[in-house]
């Protein structure tokens, strides 16, 4: 491997160039929480750029790679202007935090396989915690729920908060009490919508709409299906027909229902042809 060092010193230095009182006016403006914002869409970039090459590393993952790397160096000049970190405490910061979590590598404990380095991996970060709590403060009376990150996208969240619960005890017999459940929140809807009351903000209907997405999360856990590549399997084929429906009519301008539902039931039945 070539040594990083001076590239990554050179993107620091442009970096701060931006930042600078000759910089770029965009980049002097941004925010750590903008950076945050940039950092999710651009990691969400690398996944598809993963997904394209099919697991390669190919030159567009670099890329993508790149412009995550980018915006951790800008949010650490970001915070290095106030004197709150900088970038050499980032990097210290996980180097330390990598040995000292692995101790079957860097110290003397010994591990038979991945599955004993997790349970090991977990029991050192319940130790961090613990540690990092303010003195006297009970951390026994945390939820497990906390580690969750709150900031995942919500299916994904989803799944951990319903997969930490079922690891308690927290969980339906099988996937028909589920679908029985599934049911019963779709009735809740119905009821919700015959009492009209979008007129007081319509908050409880959106409550019984999370109720079923979040019922619908548990049932493809259940079934042993990730919700979250179920959506993207829907989406990816709605996606499709509906370029199926574009190309099927010409134009979708000026359509009606009757023409726009004929042109996807042909699209749809084509499918069944291939």
């Amino acid at each position: 491997m070539k040594d990083p060092g001076r590239s990554l010193l050179e993107l620091l230095d442009v970096i701060e160039s931006l930042r600078g009182p000759d910089g770029c006016p965009w980049d002097q403006e941004q925010e750590l929480s903008d950076v945050g914002q940039h950092l999710l869409e651009e990691v969400c970039e690398v996944l598809d750029a993963i997904s394209d090459g099919k697991g390669r590393p190919t030159e567009h993952v670099c890329e993508e790679l790149g412009d995550v790397l980018m915006n951790v160096f800008m949010a650490s000049v970001i915070a290095s202007e106030d004197e709150s970190f900088d970038l050499s405490s980032v990097a210290g910061g996980i180097r330390n935090k990598l040995v000292r979590r692995h101790p079957h590598v860097f110290g003397d404990k010994d591990v038979k396989n991945s599955r004993e380095v997790l349970k090991l991996w977990n029991s050192i970060k319940e130790e961090e915690r613990k540690e990092r709590a303010p003195a006297g403060e009970d951390t026994s009376a945390a939820s497990i729920l906390d580690r969750v990150p709150r900031s995942l996208p919500s299916v994904q969240r989803a799944e951990k908060v319903s997969k930490k619960a079922s690891s308690c005890g927290l969980d339906w017999s099988d996937a028909t009490g589920v679908i029985d459940k599934l049911k019963e929140e779709v009735s809740e809807l119905e009821s919700a919508l015959s009492a009209d009351v979008e007129r007081s903000g319509g908050g409880d209907i959106q409550d019984e709409l999370g109720d079923i997405l979040f019922t619908a999360v548990n049932l493809c856990r259940k079934l042993g299906y990730s919700a979250d590549e179920a959506l993207v399997r829907s989406t990816r084929k709605f996606i499709t027909r509906f370029k199926g429906v574009e190309k099927d009519l010409g134009t979708l301008e000026g359509r009606d229902a009757d023409e726009l539902n004929a042109a996807w039931d042909r699209v749809k039945g084509s499918e069944a042809n291939e």
